[in-house]
């Protein structure tokens, strides 16, 4: 994205990685001056939804944290622990929406995936066709009152259609 310095009116282009939760800041390019600018995002229709589910998944104990990614867009919301950056969460997102991809292609009623790493759990979920919330969990399976959370997000009119290739 372009944006132009509050100071001396230089245009700087900015990455994705420097625009996070809707906040840019920025040094000037031109005359180094310190600009902060707060815009508003494209957010996809169906992410609204989503983020009353994602609030109300914050309150389970075994939620460590969760976030929305579209394959196009990138990360759409984030309520993951703040050491996992951005771009840390671009690379998580599209890896994992990647591999359910092909597995979909093989099985293509599924919706969900799940990796166990470390004994940390990642449940991909399909929200749309393009958009999946991705669970970070102490546990797996995840508990009762969780699928019931994630089968009201989907009955709610958000569901699965084939993933982007």
């Amino acid at each position: 994205m372009i944006f132009f310095c509050e100071d001396c009116g230089e245009k700087n282009l900015l990455t994705p990685d420097q625009l996070i939760s809707g906040k840019a800041v920025f040094r000037c390019s031109a005359c180094g001056y310190m600009n902060a600018y707060a815009f508003e995002t494209d957010r996809a229709p169906d992410v609204e939804p989503a983020d009353v589910l994602i609030n109300h998944l914050k309150s389970f104990p075994e939620i460590i944290g969760s976030f929305l990614f579209d394959c196009t867009a990138g990360v759409l919301t984030n309520y993951m622990p703040a050491l996992l950056k951005t771009r840390d969460l671009e690379f998580l997102g599209k890896t994992l929406f990647q591999n359910f991809s092909i597995f979909y292609s093989l099985y293509p009623d599924t919706d969900e995936m799940a990796l166990i790493i470390s004994g940390k759990n990642m449940i991909l979920k399909m929200i749309t066709r393009d958009i999946a919330l991705i669970i970070a969990a102490k546990t797996f399976p995840l508990s009762g009152p969780v699928q019931d959370q994630l089968t009201a997000l989907v009955s709610m009119g958000m569901s699965h259609k084939e993933p982007s290739k």
